[in-house]
């Protein structure tokens, strides 16, 4: 599996981290060059290829995490702690939604340099500045409602790269 994994996701050698971000507790990043798309009938720009992970992950900088996946479900450091209940998925209001934009303002600066996998579809993606982001599946699940990550090319409107539970589809 991982030679599969890592022949695939080998396309973003090379390519510019253009953007990342959330919807709700979806973790998204953009690689390479800026594309017009239509969707839900209106053009937008977006990176050509997209990364998204529903697992535990992280983004590592010399021996130090960046940002990671529970930060989620932390407050950003402008929550008061008066608010009677914190919503995490409000945008904005949450740990990750302030570091990830640290992280990425300076977008298109960082390249990736190398991709690795392990058997149970982990990845390691190098990238320029000593970055790492780690994407560790955390399920035992094995299903097919047990997507870890998925890989696609919006440019070519390619078949879905997916790693669930079950191991590699194709959708």
């Amino acid at each position: 599996m991982k030679e599969v994994i890592i022949s695939e996701l080998g396309k973003l050698v090379g390519l510019k981290l253009q953007d990342a971000g959330r919807a709700s507790n979806l973790f998204w990043l953009g690689f390479g060059d800026i594309i017009q798309i239509i969707r839900r009938g209106k053009t937008q720009e977006s990176a050509e290829y997209a990364l998204h992970i529903q697992c535990s992950w992280r983004i590592t900088s010399n021996n130090k995490i960046v940002v990671a996946s529970r930060d989620f479900y932390s407050p950003s450091s402008e929550w008061d702690g008066e608010t009677e209940d914190f919503d995490w998925d409000i945008q904005g209001s949450n740990r990750f939604d302030e570091r990830i934009k640290t992280f990425i303002k300076d977008k298109g600066q960082l390249k990736v340099k190398k991709i690795e996998s392990d058997e149970v579809s982990g990845l390691k993606i190098f990238l320029s500045d000593a970055y790492i982001l780690e994407v560790f599946p955390d399920s035992s699940e094995d299903d097919e409602q047990s997507e870890h990550w998925r890989f696609f090319n919006r440019k070519n409107n390619s078949p879905h790269f997916v790693a669930t539970g079950m191991g590699i589809e194709k959708i």
